[in-house]
């Protein structure tokens, strides 16, 4: 049960939960390539392409504080498929090495924006409320992502992991946001999609915490948790 006598501000993680209906983005990927582009995509054959991309995201240091975020999907998507071609699940053409790599970042794009359009009215609610913070396990640009989806206005500061050279799970991410912007962990609420990164740091600080879950059949036992963000409003 969450306290709300206490609480003082709110921090959000970004992906998976301001702009996805709490979905893992693997999943997300593994949806559109598989509905929208009709490629033959398995989790099992596409997991190795999607931790492939993932790693390389972050040791490449492709991703500049300047760059949108659809230039930041075709980023991962160009690797995606680059991995997926060399695995030889998608046959080296030139359709799949250029073509469907940028129809890709355009859906994930779009896909991701309509999520977080639809997050706005929540973040609107609860600034009424509460200070809100952003904590995100990010490439050094999810200031301009969340500038160019109008939502940075809702957020007293935006925490970024490459800027501040600490990663979830670390819960030293969540500190320093909190910390920050001159709170208590006891006076701050966690909302995320992720136990690992998320949840279980917060607790391990002291805050009160709520798991963004997409099915409440996968209900944690003794976790407050919201199939949908808007519930939030209710419980806060």
């Amino acid at each position: 049960m969450i306290n709300k006598s206490n609480i003082k501000a709110v921090a959000f993680d970004f992906g998976g939960t301001l702009d996805s209906p709490f979905l893992h983005w693997m999943d997300i990927y593994l949806y559109l390539y598989t509905t929208k582009l009709n490629l033959p995509l398995t989790r099992e054959n596409f997991r190795d392409s999607y931790v492939y991309a993932e790693q390389m995201m972050e040791r490449l240091q492709l991703v500049q504080p300047s760059h949108s975020l659809q230039e930041t999907q075709k980023f991962k998507t160009d690797l995606q498929f680059s991995h997926l071609i060399e695995k030889g699940i998608l046959a080296d053409t030139s359709e799949n090495r250029n073509e469907l790599p940028l129809q890709a970042a355009l859906l994930s794009t779009e896909y991701s924006s309509e999520y977080v359009a639809a997050s706005r009215s929540v973040l609107a609610e609860l600034q009424k409320k509460y200070v809100l913070l952003l904590v995100s396990n990010y490439y050094g640009n999810v200031s301009k992502i969340a500038g160019d989806l109008e939502i940075a206005s809702y957020f007293k500061s935006i925490t970024d992991s490459t800027i501040a050279g600490v990663r979830k799970p670390n819960p030293t991410l969540w500190r320093l946001a909190i910390e920050g912007a001159g709170f208590r962990p006891e006076e701050v609420l966690i909302v995320g999609d992720s136990m690992k990164n998320d949840i279980l740091p917060g607790i391990s600080l002291g805050c009160q915490v709520i798991l963004g879950c997409p099915d409440s059949k996968e209900k944690p036992v003794g976790i407050t948790y919201v199939t949908e963000l808007r519930q939030l409003l209710t419980l806060l």
